[in-house]
């Protein structure tokens, strides 16, 4: 069996590491990064805010202002993203239930937080927006971006338009969005999604192909689905 993954260059060392649970199970396992990851000039906005809310492991990587996070209580995305936060700064986010966006505004407004600044990539989606802007002083910053490699998409294009692997994993809804359409039928390829918001994009753009969304919403999660689900 070989699945193919999608994930971006700059996690070489970690993503490997949890990779090999699949080769040491006998999965062949073929990562074409799409994108790359590039930390962009920010700005703080001149308020002092009660939270902060980092969306994913880059938005703790490309933030700067390392002091901020004595002071506020920290929010997080994701199991990944609240063991970096441990493992660079010893802080222990408070993390909601599912690993969405829509849930951790959900957790904000239960704890009764009155501002908020996000952490976030400058192609995030407008679901913490919508939800909090209207109930609390909310603002994001925009601390990375996410660059196409056009060459590594049309090989992972051809790779699918050949059928040359058994499974595909999709871990955010940009990969999603770039690849999903180009998924056929008729190379019965499996498809896996990270977590509701990915494969809420994956039907959108292809509604042909059956999708296996992972019960945990997390790389370690979707690894452990696809070792269930291919053995």
């Amino acid at each position: 069996m070989r699945v193919l993954f999608l994930r971006p260059d700059n996690e070489d060392v970690e993503l490997n590491e949890k990779l090999m649970i699949l080769q040491k199970n006998g999965i062949e396992v073929l990562n074409i990064p799409i994108f790359k990851i590039k930390c962009i000039p920010y700005s703080i906005p001149n308020y002092d805010y009660e939270a902060l809310a980092f969306t994913s492991r880059n938005s703790v990587i490309c933030f700067k202002e390392h002091y901020l996070l004595k002071n506020h209580k920290i929010y997080a995305i994701g199991e990944e993203t609240s063991e970096l936060l441990i493992k660079m700064y010893e802080i222990n986010p408070i993390t909601p239930g599912k690993f969405t966006s829509v849930e951790l505004a959900k957790r904000i407004l239960e704890d009764k937080i009155s501002s908020v600044l996000g952490i976030r990539s400058k192609k995030a989606s407008e679901d913490m927006r919508n939800l909090l802007t209207s109930k609390i002083k909310y603002d994001e910053i925009y601390v990375y971006d996410s660059e196409i490699i056009r060459d590594n998409v049309d090989r992972v294009l051809e790779i699918l338009a050949k059928c040359k692997v058994d499974a595909i994993a999709f871990t955010s809804s940009l990969m999603a969005r770039l690849i999903g359409p180009y998924i056929g039928r008729e190379c019965k390829i499996i498809v896996y999604s990270i977590g509701p918001m990915t494969t809420e994009t994956l039907k959108r753009v292809n509604n042909e192909v059956k999708i296996i969304e992972s019960k945990t919403h997390s790389i370690k999660g979707i690894i452990e689905t696809i070792l269930v689900e291919m053995k």
